[in-house]
């Protein structure tokens, strides 16, 4: 049955008796009914039947006829309480007065008073025959106060006496507070007690033969440190679960007893236990009742209307919606959601899965779990139920993934290709794969992610918002990966959302760093979520504390932090306002700080201080260690010039490995290499041949953008200095794949376009200069001596000038490589311009 077929109050019956009620009392207020109506009304069944009796007799609340459920005047007295005039409440239909009515009499309500007398005349006591019912007997004969059943005795006091001789190690106090908390009622008592002296082994695992409370007396007992004393299971399933229903003479679960009394579905036909029932009361099973609209609801989460399967104070949650409390798995020992949380034998959902039962497969015979039934029911296996069969598509042997319209089998490949495997999204209409439940791919990572963020709380935050909106431009297959369970970015964002504040830098900079905090982080930027930072810069000013804590004198940590603050970090801050701050930098500034610690250590080790160090001292210190020691001249330069030490001299620190070249010929066999092997990634050859034809560093390479290329159809500029270099072939054409790419192997969208010609894995930023050198690396380019080369040949055949506005050097750095090399000099660029 379809959701429009369906009676309006079996939908919304809500919105029937809430516009019943305002059309009798029109001053309350819509809400305030709503209100009242759940408060006094809880279950929805209950209003579901309220809103049918009120929609065929709306009279019955203003006309006090004792007619239809005991809803009608529990909704009355709530409404009166608070301002209803023209409501009545509806009189006894025996006396006919003003009183709770909680019996039925010919079909009329009754109030208490004229119930009781009913039964009194319905049942005169077997012995005397006066009409003043008390209780029964054993034979189930009514009996009257004068003549009480087993002749007045206390049945408390006889099954606690009773109970006393099975010897189950408990005092006779310790009995009575069992039996008084599991039924306080005289006459419950005394059936407990009936039950126990015809079976004298109730107690001892036979539970199921007696009352209902015969399984709460146990466990009572139980509690309270009974021994010898057992709690019933179930005789059908063995489960140690209450035991209401009777069945097969004898108590049995409520799912044993559904299975035992199958019917026939009115929606598949098949003959199954009941799940659910229609509006009108007819059988669905477990399956169709998922289907029904009648069982639907809306999401108080997500809004969808769906099956509830989880109750909270706020109302229910749909299946996507409910969250399984974290617990440490019975099983695995894992900490994972699980079901039974709070019980002592928690369980995650993979676990779950195997300790379902068990049945014997109808095709292999094996005891397996069971992933299909045949039409008649009968049990079948994963391998018996999915039988590889020829796929329609490519005739190959599969399992059959789905189906065609026309009934035939395909395997998953063909089926991935099938034009009906792309069908409406059921929440956004975008024709796509269904991914879960009839939804894209899209609409569950939304889903999902809105569920990480929202976390514990009813819902998002405010603060949080910004970081839902920027997570949401990654690709959905990468954003579900990355927010799973098992993930460290599931646990950062859950406590990002649980947390207070805004979302900033510094909220993220409070986890372990790690590649996955730099990851969100820069999806966080790339969204607009958080503002754009140098991250080289921010890591070493993250890492430097921990250096200088190296440093044992307060005094001396003091004059090296005022060092770090005024030199080489105020030079980094200056160099970010304008560009990136390059890894070889913040790499030098952490060799340096690092060697003034040392230093200042072998100063202690000596008996010396900072202050008193002479120049003998550092000599010493020189002659002693490696080259990389002179890294201290800029530290000791500083400290002399401000007081803090006496004037000491050191060497000017030179690396000898930029000394070494590579021969010509070795170098043009590097560049052939890249023109011609086509199975080298664009982004290597591209920047290979950057450094080795126009000796660009890689750290200038990496930040390389398109704004830099002028594509001309038949030519292409790239803009490396002032004037604009005419790329030759096939450079040009690499470079124009790499303005096309753009995206790189980032995920996550920007906000705006990456302008970088070597985008990089983080979104919005481009490929860091380490990461490039590593990959040139791996096809035998050693970048510092390839370049060194390379400016050894461009400065013999070239100027200065002409190096310098081409190539982006600086004119003194021209200069000295042409005195260097013993180049041509200005006299040949004189001449060039009288040319």
């Amino acid at each position: 049955m379809d959701g429009q077929e369906l009676p309006r109050y079996a939908t919304e019956p809500e919105a029937v008796i809430v516009e019943t009620v305002r059309r009798l009392e029109p001053g309350l207020d819509a809400h305030e009914v709503e209100a009242v109506l759940v408060a006094a009304i809880s279950k929805r069944p209950q209003r579901r039947d309220l809103a049918r009796v009120l929609q065929a007799d709306p009279a019955l609340l203003t006309s006090g006829r004792p007619e239809g459920p005991r809803t009608v005047e529990r909704l009355i007295r709530a409404l009166r309480e608070q301002g209803a005039q023209r409501l009545e409440l509806p009189r006894c239909g025996d006396c006919h007065k003003d009183r709770p009515l909680v019996g039925v009499g010919d079909g009329l309500r009754i109030c208490s008073r004229c119930q009781g007398r009913r039964l009194n005349h319905a049942n005169p006591c077997a012995i005397c025959g006066i009409k003043d019912f008390a209780a029964r007997d054993r034979e189930g004969r009514p009996r009257c106060r004068n003549h009480p059943p087993d002749a007045g005795r206390d049945p408390l006091e006889a099954m606690v006496t009773l109970i006393e001789a099975l010897s189950v190690g408990l005092e006779r106090r310790l009995i009575c507070e069992a039996v008084r908390s599991v039924e306080r009622r005289r006459n419950g008592q005394r059936r407990l007690l009936w039950a126990l002296e015809d079976i004298p082994d109730l107690l001892k695992g036979r539970g199921a033969l007696g009352p209902p409370k015969t399984a709460a007396l146990a466990q009572a007992l139980v509690d309270r440190g009974a021994v010898d004393v057992t709690v019933p299971a179930c005789p059908i399933c063995h489960r140690t679960v209450r035991l209401e229903v009777p069945g097969e003479g004898m108590r049995c679960c409520t799912e044993c007893w559904h299975a035992s009394r199958p019917q026939t579905c009115v929606r598949c036909g098949r003959s199954r236990p009941v799940g659910g029932r229609t509006h009108d009361g007819a059988p669905l099973c477990r399956s169709c009742i998922h289907t029904d609209p009648f069982n639907h609801r809306a999401c108080v989460r997500c809004g969808a209307v769906r099956i509830m399967v989880e109750r909270t104070e706020h109302g229910g949650l749909c299946g996507r919606c409910r969250q399984l409390p974290q617990s440490v798995c019975s099983v695995c020992g894992r900490t994972a959601p699980c079901h039974f949380a709070k019980s002592s034998v928690p369980l995650c959902e993979p676990c779950s899965e195997m300790a379902k039962p068990r049945e014997v497969c109808a095709g292999c015979g094996a005891a397996r779990r069971v992933n299909s039934r045949t039409a008649e029911g009968r049990p079948l296996c994963g391998h018996c139920g999915q039988k590889p069969v020829p796929c329609s598509g490519c005739g190959k042997l599969y399992r059959v993934s789905s189906r065609s319209p026309d009934g035939e089998p395909l395997c998953a490949t063909c089926w991935s290709k099938h034009p009906a495997a792309r069908r409406p999204c059921t929440e956004c209409g975008t024709v796509d794969k269904p991914y879960h439940q009839g939804r894209c791919i899209t609409c569950v990572a939304r889903e999902r992610l809105h569920r990480v963020l929202t976390g514990s709380r009813h819902s998002m935050r405010p603060e949080i918002e910004p970081v839902f909106t920027a997570l949401l431009r990654t690709r959905p297959g990468s954003l579900l990966r990355w927010i799973r369970p098992a993930s460290a970015r599931h646990m950062i964002l859950t406590t990002l959302a649980e947390g207070n504040g805004p979302i900033t830098h510094d909220s993220l900079d409070t986890f372990q760093p790690s590649v996955t905090i730099r990851h969100l982080r820069a999806a966080l930027v790339a969204g607009g979520a958080l503002p754009a930072r140098d991250e080289l810069l921010a890591q070493l000013e993250a890492c430097l504390p921990k250096i200088l804590a190296r440093v044992e004198a307060p005094d001396e940590r003091q004059i090296l932090r005022m060092y770090l603050t005024w030199g080489p970090l105020r030079r980094l801050r200056q160099r970010s306002a304008t560009q990136a701050v390059t890894y070889a930098q913040t790499v030098g500034v952490r060799h340096e700080i690092k060697t003034a610690v040392r230093y200042l250590h072998w100063l202690h080790q000596q008996g010396s201080t900072l202050g008193e160090c002479t120049q003998d001292h550092l000599d010493t210190w020189l002659d002693e260690g490696a080259h990389h020691r002179t890294l201290i001249r800029s530290f000791l330069l500083w400290t002399s010039r401000r007081g803090h030490t006496r004037p000491l001299e050191a060497p000017a620190y030179t690396n000898d490995f930029g000394q070494e070249v590579i021969a010509q010929d070795h170098r043009w066999n590097l560049v052939r290499r890249l023109i011609h092997d086509d199975s080298l990634d664009t982004v290597d050859r591209a920047a290979g041949l950057l450094l080795l034809l126009f000796a660009q560093p890689t750290s200038r390479i990496a930040q390389l953008t398109t704004h830099q290329v002028t594509d001309q159809g038949d030519l292409v500029a790239l803009q490396l200095g002032r004037e604009p270099v005419i790329l030759p072939p096939p450079l040009d054409g690499f470079i124009r794949h790499l303005v096309g790419r753009r995206q790189g192997r980032a995920v996550t969208t920007p906000l705006d376009e990456s302008p970088w010609l070597f985008p990089g894995a983080y979104p919005g930023q481009p490929l860091t200069s380490y990461s490039l050198a590593a990959r040139l690396k791996a096809l035998g380019i050693r970048c510092q001596v390839a370049r060194r080369s390379a400016l050894i040949e461009i400065a013999s055949e070239l100027p200065a000038y002409v190096i310098s506005r081409l190539l982006g050097f600086h004119q003194h750095t021209a200069d000295q490589w042409q005195r260097d090399n013993q180049g041509y000099g200005a006299a040949y660029a004189a001449e060039l311009t009288r040319r």
